[in-house]
């Protein structure tokens, strides 16, 4: 952060564009925070209980969101995820005077549930919810037990308990999936 600049908080309204029903957060970040934070960073993983990938190294630099002097209301697409591309229309609200402890982006309000991490983004994610509504899994249990073989076929000298606990993992993670859809 420029020491001589002093601290503002951005007020952004972010919609997910490309997937039904709507995603909707009202978010406050910091304006010294580079468009880099939002993919790999806190700002996704604060609003959606994305990974926060911020300790990833990265050599490429990203602009600060002051250099972009936003005016209220005006608004500009991001694309994020190198595989999923999700595209963000974001749109400042408010800019507010920041104290010491306004450094963390926060979530102010929001609508609409978030899609899982790493689902394929806007495709992948209304292919799950197609699947969801005709009452299939996500995913078939010849389809785990197909990956896991191919996992412990490259790894034969694990124990078989290591093999049950994957599949009991995997098994719980798509039907918390199935779940929250």
């Amino acid at each position: 952060m420029n020491p001589q600049a002093p601290l503002k908080r951005l007020v952004l309204r972010t919609v997910l564009r490309n997937v039904s029903p709507m995603v909707i957060r009202v978010l406050a970040v910091p304006d010294y925070l580079d468009l880099l934070s939002f993919d790999v960073g806190r700002v996704w993983a604060t609003s959606f209980a994305f990974t926060d990938r911020s300790s990833i190294a990265f050599a490429a630099e990203s602009k600060r969101l002051r250099e972009f002097q936003l005016r209220p209301q005006e608004k500009f697409l991001y694309t994020c995820g190198a595989i999923d591309l999700w595209e963000w229309e974001l749109r400042l609200l408010d800019r507010e005077d920041g104290a010491d402890g306004d450094k963390v982006p926060i979530c102010l309000a929001g609508r609409g549930a978030a899609p899982p991490e790493c689902c394929g983004g806007p495709t992948g994610y209304r292919l799950m919810l197609r699947r969801q509504r005709e009452g299939k899994s996500m995913c078939t249990h010849v389809r785990v037990e197909m990956v896991i073989g191919m996992i412990s076929a490259a790894h034969p000298d694990q124990p078989t308990d290591t093999w049950d606990l994957l599949r009991q993992t995997v098994d719980k993670g798509y039907k918390s999936i199935d779940q929250r859809l």
